[in-house]
């Protein structure tokens, strides 16, 4: 179905637009007609002005009383090939675009073609650069130092012969240890350093006999090993000593510089440690909090599960063999305290 206006005189469909019929030159939408008849009827060409219409003609509506223009009524037309042409040429028209934070029109923006615009990337694009590792040394006050970044596969730290050195530090070895890189993962290994490696632990952590406490500036020993059931030799004499203890495992002090210092045994299956109040105190070390770590015997004998309590500066353990890293976990290498960004 096509629309359009009518003409009133010769019946000729024209487009919404026109003024005037394209066929007989009617005007369309005119201003009020004069010249009519005295019967209001709009002269016939070639017909005398006696104001009454031709015989056998069709009369038309009174000039005083025109179709409205605006609501002309539907008229088909089997051949719909100019309204294809005029939609055709409405969706090819240029459209204007608006600045969404003001509701004010675009200069230039009507005129550009929207075919060739550049296409919206998506946000998690930026989530998918290469992640680069670091390391920030953290200073003695608690603020941040240094920052290392690990862009190769594998990194080295050590005192004078590594990638990363602290000739300062009379703690570290030559190569202390080895930081590794595979897929957006981080993971750091001993290279047989005399003092290791300690990483801080997030959540209780079971621990195997002879691991390696740091709890403030103390080095400890975790023993975890049966007594002796105190049976008499093939003579049947029993040997001397102090009382047994009922504690399940020991905690054994290192010494700066070589040699054993106090030895303590848990209470039953645990052993706090803090500076005051705890199984094993250590009232003179400022970096302990006053309930600081304990150590509990796990259910099934095998372990002992160490756990942090609270403390302001961390537990720390030994690692053994490679151990992956995570965005924010601490590491002591020699005298150096590093936290591990990965973001």
């Amino acid at each position: 179905m096509q629309l359009g206006l009518a003409c009133h005189v010769c019946g000729q469909l024209n487009a919404l637009s026109a003024q005037a019929c394209s066929r007989c030159g009617t005007v369309l939408a005119p201003a009020p007609v004069t010249g009519l008849g005295a019967s209001g009827y709009p002269p016939t060409r070639g017909a005398p002005h006696d104001g009454h219409p031709p015989a056998g003609s069709t009369t038309p509506a009174p000039a005083s009383r025109p179709a409205p223009a605006q609501d002309p009524a539907p008229v088909r037309d089997p051949a719909p090939a100019a309204a294809a042409a005029d939609l055709e040429a409405l969706e090819t028209m240029p459209q204007q675009r608006f600045d969404p934070a003001t509701g004010k029109p675009l200069s230039g923006a009507a005129d550009q073609p929207t075919s060739g615009a550049a296409k919206t990337m998506f946000f998690g694009a930026l989530q998918q650069q290469p992640v680069v590792p670091r390391l920030v040394v953290i200073k003695g006050e608690g603020g941040d130092g240094a920052t290392y970044h690990l862009r190769g596969t594998t990194t080295t730290i050590g005192r004078n012969a590594a990638d990363i050195t602290f000739s300062e530090d009379p703690f570290l070895s030559p190569e202390h240890a080895k930081f590794t890189s595979q897929h957006g993962r981080l993971f750091v290994q001993d290279a047989g350093s005399a003092n290791g490696v300690f990483l801080r632990i997030k959540k209780p952590t079971p621990l195997e006999n002879g691991a390696y406490l740091l709890v403030g500036e103390q080095l400890l020993r975790l023993v975890h090993h049966p007594f002796g059931d105190g049976s008499p030799n093939e003579e049947g004499t029993y040997f001397y000593g102090s009382p047994r203890p009922v504690g399940e495992f020991q905690l054994t002090q290192l010494l700066a510089g070589g040699g054993e210092g106090r030895t303590v045994t848990a209470d039953g299956a645990s052993l706090s440690m803090g500076r005051e109040g705890n199984t094993m105190n250590f009232p003179d070390d400022r970096f302990i909090s006053g309930h600081h770590a304990r150590l509990d015997a796990s259910s099934d004998g095998d372990h002992v599960i160490l756990t942090d309590t609270g403390s302001r500066n961390g537990t720390f353990i030994r690692i053994t063999g490679a151990q992956e890293l995570f965005h924010g976990d601490y590491l002591f290498v020699g005298q150096q305290l590093l936290r591990v960004e990965i973001a």
